[in-house]
This record gives C-alpha cells, structure tokens and sequence, in this order.
C-alpha cells in the first residue's frame, strides 16, 4: 500500500481538514479564551464577534493548507 501525500488529495478533503482546524479555533475561543476572561489581554478581541483574531487565525490556516497542496517532500530511494 503506497502512502498518499496531503497535495494527493482531493480538495473536498482539503476544505474539511481546514473547516476542522477553524471549529478548532472557535472552540478553543469558547472554551477557554471567553470562559476564563483571557480575551481581557488579546488586543482588539470581540468578545462573541468576528474579530481580527479569528482572521488571522483562518489566513494561517488557509496558508499552512496552501503550502501543504504545494509541497513537494523528497523521498528516499
């Protein structure tokens, strides 16, 4: 059985590795981050709203998965 690499698959599983990671983030915020009063010492937090720290969290996200479609990794043999 030959191993696939993440560039091999298909983008549907692109997007929901990407949606998986962003449910990540909103859960992280909502467990801890809003629970625990943290968003006190987050500059330019919104509490419950869209923030310009849920954007950098999707622009890391969509680049780290845009650079693991491009990446080519050398094998050995």
């Amino acid at each position: 059985m030959r191993t696939l690499e993440f560039k091999q698959l298909p983008l549907s599983v692109k997007i929901a590795v990407g949606i998986a990671f962003l449910e990540a983030w909103v859960s992280i915020e909502q467990l801890v981050i809003d629970r625990y009063g943290l968003w006190k010492y987050m500059p330019y937090y919104k509490v419950t709203d869209p923030c310009v720290w849920d954007l950098a969290v999707a622009v890391i996200i969509s680049l780290a998965i845009w650079s693991a479609s491009t990446r080519s990794v050398p094998t050995g043999g």
